[in-house]
């Protein structure tokens, strides 16, 4: 690419607040903005999305591309979907001489983050929690005291201060979720896994119930099925499924049927809604990061590609059956062979219960209204 066409789309760009790198054929990277990039790119840490539905994070990107197209680009460092412009030699329309990439969607791996970093922010995620319960308290006090005084007006003002408090706990869930599952460590045993999704179903019935959200679940739970994970990010992956056929279900009668049984050498954890389904043309999109597909359009979250990781992790896979009458995502999870139990430990369900336990907060989300005024 010669200087003056270079000098035309930096002059363009500079005024951008998106992430733009402008680079030459062979993936040189000549100028950037709003985002750190090394100086060469590397065609294999491109995939092409549309290529191979089911897996669109094996297939590799074609270059030269001679049109647009949208990519995905992964490395250790970062995980993002790339907007690719080519940029056509002015003499010879069939020759690419460079293009221009636009960073969107990002999933910054936060593995990198060290210990002390960690520690510090877990610590004012707790110090939140503790100031939100004070003001949650307060707040229920002067509801009542607002009422006997017949001052409906402050009582509508003091209910939009609750919410503005659900939607802070709602980013800091996320946040907390992100720090998790971009941690290396890990608290992997060997349990009843049967009887830890009984009793975590049973929470899940109960706070859904205090909460009054319009949900029925049914269950089918076969018994003595023993998996090694870790089951707090177990837990996790769980509640994502469950919270998703809640948030983006709108029929008006919500129902959610939770099975786990063994099948193949396989412990199958599936969550089905009564919801519209997802379109075939997105559904292959719904495990990439932030970006949750979903009949209301794109959302900007964890969503599924957490569970993606955490059933890659521990050597499972995750499949998704979507139609008009709802969708179905079954967890699949290898179940430990009965002559290899052993010793077997019982995971902390402390956390199942409290106003701000894992439960609570994946139920806070699919509860309240995801546009902020």
């Amino acid at each position: 690419m010669d200087s003056n066409k270079l000098k035309v789309f930096t002059n363009l760009f500079s005024i951008s607040s998106d992430k733009i790198a402008i680079v030459d054929d062979d993936l040189n990277v000549l100028w950037s903005t709003g985002i750190v990039l090394p100086k060469k790119l590397n065609s294999s840490d491109f995939f092409d999305n549309s290529k191979k539905e089911k897996q669109p994070h094996t297939t590799a990107a074609d270059f030269p591309i001679k049109a647009e197209k949208i990519l995905r680009y992964e490395t250790h460092e970062m995980v993002c979907s790339v907007d690719v412009l080519p940029v056509f030699d002015d003499e010879n329309r069939d020759n690419v001489e460079g293009y221009v990439f636009t960073f969107y969607g990002f999933f910054e791996e936060i593995k990198n983050i060290n210990s002390l970093f960690s520690t510090a922010l877990k610590k004012f995620l707790r110090i939140l929690r503790n100031a939100a319960s004070d003001v949650y308290f307060n707040t229920s006090i002067i509801d009542q005291r607002l009422e006997d005084i017949e001052e409906y007006d402050l009582v509508e003002k003091n209910a939009n201060i609750n919410k503005v408090l659900d939607r802070t706990l709602s980013s800091c869930a996320n946040f907390e979720e992100a720090l998790i599952y971009g941690a290396d460590d890990f608290n992997i045993m060997l349990s009843d896994a049967s009887e830890f999704i009984e009793e975590f179903i049973q929470s899940v019935k109960y706070s859904a119930k205090r909460k009054r959200l319009n949900v029925e679940f049914t269950c089918k739970i076969e018994k003595n099925i023993y998996l090694r994970l870790d089951y707090g990010r177990f837990l996790a992956a769980a509640m994502n499924l469950i919270s998703n056929g809640i948030k983006y279900n709108l029929s008006e009668r919500k129902q959610i049927c939770v099975e786990f049984y063994k099948e193949d050498g396989y412990a199958r954890f599936v969550v089905t809604d009564n919801g519209m389904g997802i379109s075939n043309d997105k559904a292959f999109k719904v495990y990439e990061p932030f970006s949750n597909v979903t009949k209301l359009g794109m959302r900007e979250s964890l969503g599924l590609a957490i569970v993606k990781k955490f059933a890659d992790k521990f050597g499972g896979r995750i499949e998704c059956k979507t139609g008009i009458s709802g969708t179905s995502f079954s967890l699949m999870l290898p179940c430990v062979d009965d002559s290899k139990i052993g010793n077997v430990e019982l995971p902390n369900t402390d956390y199942f219960n409290g106003k701000y336990s894992p439960i609570e907060l994946y139920l806070l989300k699919a509860s309240i209204d995801e546009d902020i005024d």
